[in-house]
Protein backbone atom coordinates (compact mmCIF):
# COMPACT_ATOMS: atom_id res chain seq x y z
CA UNK A 1 0.00 0.00 0.00
CA UNK A 2 0.86 3.27 -1.07
CA UNK A 3 1.86 5.66 1.66
CA UNK A 4 1.17 8.92 1.78
CA UNK A 5 2.12 11.91 3.45
CA UNK A 6 0.22 15.23 4.06
CA UNK A 7 2.77 18.14 4.50
CA UNK A 8 1.38 21.09 3.36
CA UNK A 9 0.31 24.33 6.45
CA UNK A 10 -1.55 26.75 4.84
CA UNK A 11 -4.41 28.00 6.89
CA UNK A 12 -5.97 26.47 9.97
CA UNK A 13 -5.03 23.54 11.75
CA UNK A 14 -7.62 20.74 12.07
CA UNK A 15 -6.40 17.14 12.65
CA UNK A 16 -8.21 14.05 11.68
CA UNK A 17 -5.73 11.11 12.82
CA UNK A 18 -6.80 7.40 12.97
CA UNK A 19 -4.32 6.41 15.60
CA UNK A 20 -0.70 7.91 16.81
CA UNK A 21 0.30 7.41 12.99
CA UNK A 22 -2.75 9.12 10.94
CA UNK A 23 -1.49 12.37 8.97
CA UNK A 24 -2.65 15.84 9.83
CA UNK A 25 -5.27 17.74 7.53
CA UNK A 26 -4.44 21.38 7.59
CA UNK A 27 -7.08 23.52 5.54
CA UNK A 28 -5.51 26.02 3.24
CA UNK A 29 -8.76 28.14 2.08
CA UNK A 30 -11.82 29.09 4.11
CA UNK A 31 -12.16 26.23 6.67
CA UNK A 32 -13.61 22.97 6.37
CA UNK A 33 -11.37 20.17 6.49
CA UNK A 34 -13.89 17.75 8.19
CA UNK A 35 -13.45 13.91 7.24
CA UNK A 36 -16.95 12.77 6.24
CA UNK A 37 -17.83 8.56 6.29
CA UNK A 38 -16.59 6.25 3.70
CA UNK A 39 -18.55 5.88 0.50
CA UNK A 40 -18.58 3.86 -2.37
CA UNK A 41 -17.80 6.66 -4.72
CA UNK A 42 -15.22 8.62 -6.60
CA UNK A 43 -13.68 11.66 -7.94
CA UNK A 44 -14.80 11.93 -11.71
CA UNK A 45 -11.47 11.27 -13.89
CA UNK A 46 -11.49 13.97 -16.74
CA UNK A 47 -8.05 13.35 -17.91
CA UNK A 48 -4.74 11.37 -18.24
CA UNK A 49 -1.87 12.31 -19.94
CA UNK A 50 1.52 10.54 -20.27
CA UNK A 51 4.97 11.23 -18.18
CA UNK A 52 7.02 13.90 -19.88
CA UNK A 53 10.34 15.44 -19.20
CA UNK A 54 8.87 18.87 -18.95
CA UNK A 55 10.69 21.79 -17.43
CA UNK A 56 8.95 22.94 -14.75
CA UNK A 57 10.03 26.69 -13.53
CA UNK A 58 8.63 28.90 -10.53
CA UNK A 59 9.72 32.69 -11.83
CA UNK A 60 9.38 35.87 -9.27
CA UNK A 61 8.77 38.62 -11.48
CA UNK A 62 10.58 42.19 -10.18
CA UNK A 63 9.07 45.37 -10.74
CA UNK A 64 11.79 47.42 -10.11
CA UNK A 65 9.82 50.59 -9.67
CA UNK A 66 7.83 49.32 -6.03
CA UNK A 67 11.44 49.60 -4.83
CA UNK A 68 11.39 53.26 -4.72
CA UNK A 69 12.69 56.12 -6.29
CA UNK A 70 16.53 54.17 -5.35
CA UNK A 71 18.52 51.96 -4.56
CA UNK A 72 16.03 49.46 -6.10
CA UNK A 73 19.04 46.76 -6.93
CA UNK A 74 20.17 46.96 -3.23
CA UNK A 75 16.46 46.95 -2.14
CA UNK A 76 15.89 43.76 -3.71
CA UNK A 77 18.88 41.90 -2.78
CA UNK A 78 17.82 42.72 0.45
CA UNK A 79 14.20 40.77 -0.09
CA UNK A 80 16.02 37.54 -1.50
CA UNK A 81 15.20 35.07 1.08
CA UNK A 82 11.71 36.20 1.23
CA UNK A 83 11.64 35.82 -2.61
CA UNK A 84 13.10 32.30 -2.47
CA UNK A 85 10.48 31.16 0.17
CA UNK A 86 8.10 31.35 -2.26
CA UNK A 87 9.94 28.78 -4.32
CA UNK A 88 11.43 30.74 -6.57
CA UNK A 89 13.94 29.26 -9.55
CA UNK A 90 14.16 31.93 -11.87
CA UNK A 91 14.53 36.20 -10.35
CA UNK A 92 12.94 38.45 -13.17
CA UNK A 93 14.01 41.44 -13.35
CA UNK A 94 11.87 43.85 -15.39
CA UNK A 95 14.10 46.21 -17.03
CA UNK A 96 17.12 47.62 -15.89
CA UNK A 97 18.08 49.21 -18.62
CA UNK A 98 18.63 53.58 -18.71
CA UNK A 99 15.38 54.51 -19.58
CA UNK A 100 14.51 57.48 -22.02
CA UNK A 101 12.76 60.46 -21.45
CA UNK A 102 11.78 62.16 -24.94
CA UNK A 103 8.77 61.44 -25.71
CA UNK A 104 8.64 59.03 -22.19
CA UNK A 105 5.24 58.09 -20.62
CA UNK A 106 7.23 56.20 -17.52
CA UNK A 107 7.43 53.02 -19.36
CA UNK A 108 10.31 51.25 -18.08
CA UNK A 109 10.24 49.62 -21.72
CA UNK A 110 11.05 52.52 -23.54
CA UNK A 111 15.12 51.86 -23.57
CA UNK A 112 17.44 54.64 -23.77
CA UNK A 113 20.67 52.32 -24.10
CA UNK A 114 20.61 48.66 -23.76
CA UNK A 115 24.24 48.56 -22.11
CA UNK A 116 23.51 51.22 -19.46
CA UNK A 117 21.90 50.92 -16.27
CA UNK A 118 18.74 53.03 -15.42
CA UNK A 119 20.29 55.23 -12.53
CA UNK A 120 17.72 55.41 -9.97
CA UNK A 121 17.79 51.89 -10.20
CA UNK A 122 21.19 51.72 -8.73
CA UNK A 123 25.18 51.10 -9.98
CA UNK A 124 26.21 48.53 -12.44
CA UNK A 125 27.89 47.43 -9.12
CA UNK A 126 25.21 47.02 -7.19
CA UNK A 127 23.43 45.14 -10.00
CA UNK A 128 26.17 42.65 -10.57
CA UNK A 129 26.24 42.36 -6.53
CA UNK A 130 22.65 41.12 -6.80
CA UNK A 131 23.00 38.39 -9.56
CA UNK A 132 25.78 37.43 -7.50
CA UNK A 133 23.60 36.88 -4.74
CA UNK A 134 21.28 35.40 -6.33
CA UNK A 135 23.20 32.96 -7.87
CA UNK A 136 24.58 32.33 -4.34
CA UNK A 137 21.33 31.20 -2.94
CA UNK A 138 20.80 29.03 -6.45
CA UNK A 139 18.28 31.52 -7.93
CA UNK A 140 19.24 31.84 -11.76
CA UNK A 141 18.65 35.54 -13.05
CA UNK A 142 17.09 36.31 -15.85
CA UNK A 143 16.86 39.69 -17.55
CA UNK A 144 14.30 41.78 -19.00
CA UNK A 145 14.51 42.80 -23.44
CA UNK A 146 13.35 44.75 -25.86
CA UNK A 147 13.97 43.75 -28.67
CA UNK A 148 11.45 46.15 -31.04
CA UNK A 149 11.84 49.76 -30.19
CA UNK A 150 13.93 52.28 -28.83
CA UNK A 151 13.49 55.04 -27.00
CA UNK A 152 13.20 58.11 -29.05
CA UNK A 153 16.81 59.60 -27.94
CA UNK A 154 18.33 56.11 -28.30
CA UNK A 155 21.83 56.83 -30.12
CA UNK A 156 21.22 54.56 -32.71
CA UNK A 157 18.07 57.46 -33.59
CA UNK A 158 20.99 59.68 -34.71
CA UNK A 159 23.85 57.33 -35.10
CA UNK A 160 21.92 54.70 -37.54
CA UNK A 161 18.44 56.11 -38.75
CA UNK A 162 18.18 53.39 -41.28
CA UNK A 163 17.81 51.12 -38.59
CA UNK A 164 14.22 52.22 -37.97
CA UNK A 165 10.79 52.13 -40.19
CA UNK A 166 9.84 55.01 -41.60
CA UNK A 167 6.55 56.74 -41.99
CA UNK A 168 5.59 58.09 -45.75
CA UNK A 169 6.85 61.63 -45.17
CA UNK A 170 10.21 60.09 -44.09
CA UNK A 171 10.05 60.54 -40.31
CA UNK A 172 10.94 57.69 -38.01
CA UNK A 173 7.49 55.47 -37.13
CA UNK A 174 6.28 54.09 -34.21
CA UNK A 175 5.03 50.95 -33.43
CA UNK A 176 1.23 50.42 -34.52
CA UNK A 177 0.53 46.87 -35.20
CA UNK A 178 -0.25 46.18 -31.56
CA UNK A 179 -1.58 49.67 -30.67
CA UNK A 180 0.28 52.75 -31.30
CA UNK A 181 2.89 53.08 -28.73
CA UNK A 182 3.84 56.58 -29.44
CA UNK A 183 6.93 56.75 -26.83
CA UNK A 184 8.91 54.66 -28.39
CA UNK A 185 10.35 54.41 -32.64
CA UNK A 186 9.85 51.14 -34.28
CA UNK A 187 13.41 48.93 -35.50
CA UNK A 188 13.56 48.08 -38.87
CA UNK A 189 14.35 43.86 -38.70
CA UNK A 190 15.26 44.08 -42.53
CA UNK A 191 18.53 45.52 -41.78
CA UNK A 192 21.25 42.96 -40.49
CA UNK A 193 23.64 45.67 -39.45
CA UNK A 194 20.77 45.65 -36.97
CA UNK A 195 20.93 42.29 -36.05
CA UNK A 196 24.65 42.63 -35.35
CA UNK A 197 24.26 45.43 -32.92
CA UNK A 198 21.71 43.89 -31.29
CA UNK A 199 23.29 40.37 -30.40
CA UNK A 200 26.04 42.15 -29.03
CA UNK A 201 24.13 44.42 -26.52
CA UNK A 202 22.12 40.95 -25.69
CA UNK A 203 25.30 38.77 -25.16
CA UNK A 204 27.03 42.34 -23.29
CA UNK A 205 24.62 41.08 -20.14
CA UNK A 206 25.76 37.26 -20.28
CA UNK A 207 29.51 38.29 -19.90
CA UNK A 208 29.57 41.02 -18.12
CA UNK A 209 26.97 39.48 -15.13
CA UNK A 210 26.49 35.86 -15.96
CA UNK A 211 23.08 36.37 -16.23
CA UNK A 212 21.38 32.84 -17.36
CA UNK A 213 18.38 33.97 -19.28
CA UNK A 214 16.40 36.73 -20.99
CA UNK A 215 12.22 37.02 -21.22
CA UNK A 216 12.01 39.14 -24.29
CA UNK A 217 8.64 41.53 -25.00
CA UNK A 218 6.79 41.76 -26.93
CA UNK A 219 8.83 38.33 -28.90
CA UNK A 220 6.34 37.96 -32.16
CA UNK A 221 7.08 41.58 -33.65
CA UNK A 222 10.14 40.73 -34.12
CA UNK A 223 11.47 38.47 -37.13
CA UNK A 224 11.88 34.57 -36.35
CA UNK A 225 15.14 34.44 -38.06
CA UNK A 226 16.43 36.87 -35.95
CA UNK A 227 15.34 35.43 -33.03
CA UNK A 228 16.54 32.53 -34.65
CA UNK A 229 20.35 33.69 -34.21
CA UNK A 230 20.58 35.58 -31.71
CA UNK A 231 19.08 32.51 -29.36
CA UNK A 232 21.64 30.42 -31.26
CA UNK A 233 24.85 33.03 -29.99
CA UNK A 234 22.94 33.34 -26.40
CA UNK A 235 23.02 29.62 -26.11
CA UNK A 236 26.29 29.29 -27.24
CA UNK A 237 27.65 31.24 -25.05
CA UNK A 238 26.15 30.10 -21.73
CA UNK A 239 24.73 26.42 -21.69
CA UNK A 240 21.73 25.99 -20.11
CA UNK A 241 20.85 29.80 -21.10
CA UNK A 242 17.16 30.35 -20.25
CA UNK A 243 14.77 31.96 -23.28
CA UNK A 244 11.34 33.57 -22.29
CA UNK A 245 8.90 34.94 -25.25
CA UNK A 246 6.29 37.20 -24.33
CA UNK A 247 4.26 35.71 -26.53
CA UNK A 248 1.14 33.11 -27.13
CA UNK A 249 2.56 31.92 -30.40
CA UNK A 250 3.68 28.82 -30.28
CA UNK A 251 5.69 29.03 -33.45
CA UNK A 252 8.59 30.69 -30.83
CA UNK A 253 9.27 27.47 -29.68
CA UNK A 254 10.71 26.72 -32.89
CA UNK A 255 12.54 30.06 -32.44
CA UNK A 256 14.20 28.52 -30.17
CA UNK A 257 12.56 30.12 -27.09
CA UNK A 258 12.45 27.58 -23.92
CA UNK A 259 9.09 29.05 -22.07
CA UNK A 260 6.26 31.42 -23.98
CA UNK A 261 3.19 32.78 -22.22
CA UNK A 262 0.10 30.78 -21.77
CA UNK A 263 -2.65 33.76 -21.39
CA UNK A 264 -5.57 31.41 -22.55
CA UNK A 265 -4.54 29.20 -18.93
CA UNK A 266 -6.05 32.84 -17.45
CA UNK A 267 -8.64 33.25 -19.18
CA UNK A 268 -9.63 29.28 -18.89
CA UNK A 269 -9.29 29.62 -15.05
CA UNK A 270 -11.36 32.59 -14.41
CA UNK A 271 -13.96 31.11 -16.50
CA UNK A 272 -13.61 27.82 -14.55
CA UNK A 273 -14.13 30.29 -11.21
CA UNK A 274 -16.88 31.28 -12.49
CA UNK A 275 -18.90 28.12 -12.46
CA UNK A 276 -17.18 26.74 -15.60
CA UNK A 277 -17.10 23.32 -16.75
CA UNK A 278 -13.80 21.65 -15.33
CA UNK A 279 -14.22 19.20 -18.34
CA UNK A 280 -14.42 21.70 -20.60
CA UNK A 281 -11.08 23.08 -18.87
CA UNK A 282 -9.02 19.84 -18.76
CA UNK A 283 -10.33 19.00 -23.00
CA UNK A 284 -8.67 22.42 -23.42
CA UNK A 285 -5.73 22.07 -21.44
CA UNK A 286 -4.91 18.19 -22.77
CA UNK A 287 -5.06 20.35 -26.22
CA UNK A 288 -2.76 22.81 -24.62
CA UNK A 289 -0.11 20.43 -24.18
CA UNK A 290 -0.15 18.94 -27.14
CA UNK A 291 1.33 22.06 -28.57
CA UNK A 292 3.65 22.19 -25.93
CA UNK A 293 7.41 20.29 -27.00
CA UNK A 294 8.94 18.54 -23.76
CA UNK A 295 11.22 20.17 -22.31
CA UNK A 296 9.73 23.24 -23.48
CA UNK A 297 6.80 24.77 -21.32
CA UNK A 298 4.56 27.80 -21.58
CA UNK A 299 4.16 29.82 -18.28
CA UNK A 300 0.84 30.06 -16.52
CA UNK A 301 0.30 33.31 -13.81
CA UNK A 302 -2.71 34.85 -12.22
CA UNK A 303 -1.23 38.61 -12.71
CA UNK A 304 1.74 40.03 -14.29
CA UNK A 305 2.13 43.88 -14.82
CA UNK A 306 0.32 44.63 -17.62
CA UNK A 307 -2.54 42.51 -15.88
CA UNK A 308 -2.20 44.65 -12.98
CA UNK A 309 -2.91 47.54 -14.44
CA UNK A 310 -6.27 46.12 -15.36
CA UNK A 311 -7.54 44.48 -12.04
CA UNK A 312 -6.21 42.97 -9.05
CA UNK A 313 -5.76 38.84 -8.24
CA UNK A 314 -8.67 39.18 -6.01
CA UNK A 315 -10.76 41.22 -8.55
CA UNK A 316 -10.39 38.25 -10.92
CA UNK A 317 -10.76 35.57 -9.00
CA UNK A 318 -13.41 36.46 -6.96
CA UNK A 319 -11.28 37.14 -3.55
CA UNK A 320 -7.54 37.22 -2.33
CA UNK A 321 -8.63 33.10 -1.37
CA UNK A 322 -9.29 32.73 -4.54
CA UNK A 323 -6.80 34.00 -6.15
CA UNK A 324 -4.30 32.47 -3.91
CA UNK A 325 -5.88 29.37 -4.87
CA UNK A 326 -6.14 29.61 -8.33
CA UNK A 327 -2.04 30.10 -8.53
CA UNK A 328 -2.34 26.72 -6.65
CA UNK A 329 -4.12 25.03 -9.08
CA UNK A 330 -1.90 26.67 -12.20
CA UNK A 331 1.33 25.75 -10.64
CA UNK A 332 0.28 22.06 -9.70
CA UNK A 333 -0.23 21.91 -13.78
CA UNK A 334 2.88 20.58 -16.17
CA UNK A 335 4.27 23.93 -17.37
CA UNK A 336 6.07 27.11 -15.59
CA UNK A 337 4.33 29.46 -12.87
CA UNK A 338 5.54 32.83 -12.01
CA UNK A 339 4.39 35.05 -9.12
CA UNK A 340 4.54 39.13 -10.07
CA UNK A 341 5.77 41.06 -6.86
CA UNK A 342 2.68 42.43 -5.27
CA UNK A 343 0.34 39.22 -5.36
CA UNK A 344 1.49 37.68 -2.31
CA UNK A 345 0.44 40.31 -0.10
CA UNK A 346 -2.79 40.37 -1.69
CA UNK A 347 -2.21 44.00 -2.43
CA UNK A 348 -5.86 45.18 -3.18
CA UNK A 349 -5.38 47.80 -5.74
CA UNK A 350 -4.09 48.20 -9.18
CA UNK A 351 -0.60 48.98 -9.81
CA UNK A 352 0.65 51.28 -12.90
CA UNK A 353 3.90 49.82 -13.67
CA UNK A 354 5.12 53.53 -15.49
CA UNK A 355 5.12 54.58 -11.46
CA UNK A 356 7.44 54.60 -8.91
CA UNK A 357 6.62 54.21 -5.68
CA UNK A 358 7.18 52.55 -2.18
CA UNK A 359 5.49 49.11 -1.68
CA UNK A 360 5.12 47.80 2.18
CA UNK A 361 6.40 44.17 1.53
CA UNK A 362 5.69 43.43 4.90
CA UNK A 363 1.95 43.71 5.37
CA UNK A 364 -0.36 40.74 4.88
CA UNK A 365 2.14 38.71 6.68
CA UNK A 366 -0.28 35.67 7.19
CA UNK A 367 -0.97 35.73 3.34
CA UNK A 368 2.21 35.70 2.47
CA UNK A 369 2.69 32.74 4.68
CA UNK A 370 0.19 30.63 2.97
CA UNK A 371 2.03 31.80 -0.36
CA UNK A 372 5.56 30.34 1.12
CA UNK A 373 3.58 26.85 2.37
CA UNK A 374 1.65 26.31 -0.54
CA UNK A 375 5.24 26.86 -2.50
CA UNK A 376 7.08 24.89 -0.14
CA UNK A 377 4.59 22.18 -0.93
CA UNK A 378 4.60 22.66 -4.77
CA UNK A 379 8.07 22.63 -5.07
CA UNK A 380 8.20 19.14 -3.73
CA UNK A 381 5.70 17.34 -6.80
CA UNK A 382 6.95 15.83 -9.56
CA UNK A 383 5.18 17.19 -12.34
CA UNK A 384 6.75 15.31 -15.10
CA UNK A 385 5.24 12.03 -14.17
CA UNK A 386 2.12 11.02 -16.10
CA UNK A 387 -0.61 12.81 -14.56
CA UNK A 388 -4.64 12.38 -14.46
CA UNK A 389 -7.06 15.51 -13.60
CA UNK A 390 -10.28 14.37 -11.66
CA UNK A 391 -13.10 16.58 -10.19
CA UNK A 392 -15.84 15.85 -7.52
CA UNK A 393 -18.29 18.89 -7.03
CA UNK A 394 -16.48 22.06 -7.87
CA UNK A 395 -13.42 20.54 -6.54
CA UNK A 396 -10.24 19.92 -9.06
CA UNK A 397 -7.69 17.01 -8.26
CA UNK A 398 -4.20 16.95 -9.90
CA UNK A 399 -2.29 13.65 -9.29
CA UNK A 400 0.53 12.49 -10.32
CA UNK A 401 1.34 8.75 -9.95
CA UNK A 402 4.84 8.10 -8.07
CA UNK A 403 7.44 5.98 -9.76
CA UNK A 404 10.02 3.99 -8.96
CA UNK A 405 12.73 7.08 -9.31
CA UNK A 406 10.37 9.76 -7.82
CA UNK A 407 7.57 10.76 -5.32
CA UNK A 408 4.32 11.50 -6.68
CA UNK A 409 1.73 13.79 -5.51
CA UNK A 410 -2.04 14.74 -5.34
CA UNK A 411 -3.59 18.57 -5.26
CA UNK A 412 -6.91 19.45 -4.39
CA UNK A 413 -8.74 22.69 -4.85
CA UNK A 414 -11.74 23.76 -4.37
CA UNK A 415 -12.38 26.24 -7.39
CA UNK A 416 -15.71 27.53 -5.58
CA UNK A 417 -16.69 30.01 -3.04
CA UNK A 418 -18.86 27.46 -1.00
CA UNK A 419 -18.10 24.87 0.80
CA UNK A 420 -18.21 21.50 -0.92
CA UNK A 421 -18.23 17.48 0.02
CA UNK A 422 -15.83 15.71 -2.29
CA UNK A 423 -15.26 12.33 -3.21
CA UNK A 424 -11.31 11.52 -3.71
CA UNK A 425 -9.52 10.02 -6.64
CA UNK A 426 -9.82 6.03 -7.10
CA UNK A 427 -6.30 5.24 -6.93
CA UNK A 428 -5.87 7.38 -3.43
CA UNK A 429 -9.20 7.18 -1.97
CA UNK A 430 -8.72 5.64 1.66
CA UNK A 431 -5.24 4.92 1.21
CA UNK A 432 -2.31 5.76 3.84
CA UNK A 433 -4.75 8.35 5.48
CA UNK A 434 -6.21 10.08 2.51
CA UNK A 435 -9.89 10.22 3.35
CA UNK A 436 -12.20 8.84 0.67
CA UNK A 437 -14.61 12.03 1.27
CA UNK A 438 -13.99 15.43 2.55
CA UNK A 439 -15.41 18.81 3.17
CA UNK A 440 -13.64 21.61 1.66
CA UNK A 441 -14.38 25.44 2.25
CA UNK A 442 -14.54 28.42 -0.14
CA UNK A 443 -11.05 28.14 -2.49
CA UNK A 444 -9.66 25.55 0.29
CA UNK A 445 -6.42 23.85 -1.28
CA UNK A 446 -4.19 20.83 0.00
CA UNK A 447 -1.33 19.31 -1.25
CA UNK A 448 -0.20 15.76 -0.48
CA UNK A 449 3.00 14.18 -1.42
CA UNK A 450 2.85 10.68 -2.21
CA UNK A 451 5.25 7.87 -1.78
Amino acid sequence: MKRIFLFLAIWSLTTSCKGPEGPQIIDGGGGGGKELPVVASYATEDLSLAATARDNWQIYQVNLKLYGSSGAFTKVQGRLDAIQSLGTEILYLMPVYKEGKKNAIGSPYCIQDFTEVNPSFGTMAELKALVQAAHAKGMKVMFDWVANHTAWDHPWITDHPEWYEHKADGSIAWPTKDGEWKDVAQLDYSKKELWTAMIDALLYWVKELDIDGYRCDYAHGVRDDFWKEAISQLKAQKSGFIMLAESDFERMFDDGFDIIFDRAMKSRMITLYNSGSVSAFCSWYKEDQGKTPAPKTKLFFVTNHDDATENTPAGQFKSSDGALSAYVLMAALNGSAMIYGSQETAYNQKINFFNTMNFDWNANSDYQKKYQSAMAALSKLNRSGAAKLYHSDKVVFVYYAPTTSAKGGLVAVNVSGSSVSADFPQPVSGKGGVPTKQSFGAYQYQIWEIN
